[in-house]
């Protein structure tokens, strides 16, 4: 059987067209993430089998994590940010 786009039965071009601008869409707003008042900056390094990871993130919030765990007194960004988001984690629970 020919492939005929004319033919409804076989193709319908403004289902596709929705379908696609759908697909293609940007979020009209960022996901906001909600901590609650129990959530503290971790200050501790502690020390447990790792996975390696890779995320991609704006250079602001690179740079503004690599502060906040220098501050915080962390030797690594990596080790900081493994301790906030398991707190965040154990708060979605």
């Amino acid at each position: 059987m020919d492939y005929d786009k004319k033919d409804p039965r076989m193709f319908d071009e403004a289902s596709a067209q929705r379908q696609l601008a759908e697909a293609f869409r940007k979020p009209t707003s960022e996901p906001q993430a909600s901590l609650s008042p129990d959530f503290k900056i971790p200050t501790s390094n502690i020390s447990s089998r790792k996975v390696q990871t890779t995320y991609t993130i704006r250079p602001e919030i690179k740079q503004g994590i690599d502060q906040l765990a220098a501050k915080q007194g962390f030797r690594s960004s990596s080790a900081f940010v493994d301790l906030i988001l398991a707190q965040v984690l154990d708060q979605a629970k």
